[in-house]
């Protein structure tokens, strides 16, 4: 038998991870009581239109909801199927991304306008296009769309001299189809 990383049989990311979701305590309560979350749709998204977790990162999610709404902050955690996953943490899709980079221009070329460019203050202005363009383009090729993402993002200060590892680096989940939320609780 040939071994599991040969004939396509690769294995992929994990199909059940556990997020965190920083928001506000009205917020969580009326998504805890069967209101279905709100996607977030800015702009700046880096990883598009989704419902934004970090990957078992409680800490980081209270530390945003407190930074966000003070006292009045809370943290969902959830039981996420990933499902079809758009997964940036191995380099499966990273190659296609060229295509939906030229695509992306082509299209604001035609349209007269530019691409827009990513920001030192974290908003991810070019990564959301070209993330929703490379969406766009699989589900027109498979007739299917993605359910999430999740990628790595490197942000804060080293934590030691010269070190690479950062502060607040984190894996965030974009959860694109609410039905991968398959389990939901409060936990602040």
């Amino acid at each position: 038998m040939a071994p599991e990383w040969t004939a396509g049989r690769l294995r992929r990311a994990p199909r059940t991870v556990v997020g965190y979701h920083g928001c506000s305590r009205a917020t969580a309560e009326r998504v805890v009581a069967g209101q279905p979350f709100v996607p977030s749709t800015r702009r700046y998204d880096w990883l598009g239109v989704g419902i934004y977790f970090w990957e078992y990162g409680p800490f980081r999610a209270r530390e945003w909801a407190e930074i966000r709404f003070g006292a009045d902050a809370a943290v969902l955690e959830a039981t996420i199927r990933l499902g079809r996953c758009l997964n940036l943490l191995d380099i499966e899709h990273h190659a296609n991304f060229a295509r939906a980079y030229e695509t992306t221009l082509e299209e604001m070329n035609l349209q007269g306008t530019a691409l827009p460019e990513n920001t030192e203050n974290g908003r991810h202005y070019r990564d959301r296009q070209v993330v929703e363009v490379y969406y766009r383009l699989v589900a027109q090729e498979s007739g299917t769309g993605y359910q999430t993402v999740r990628a790595c993002f490197p942000e804060g200060e080293p934590l030691f001299p010269g070190s690479r590892l950062l502060s607040r680096t984190h894996v965030q989940i974009a959860v694109r189809d609410q039905h991968c939320i398959t389990r939901l609780r409060l936990v602040i």
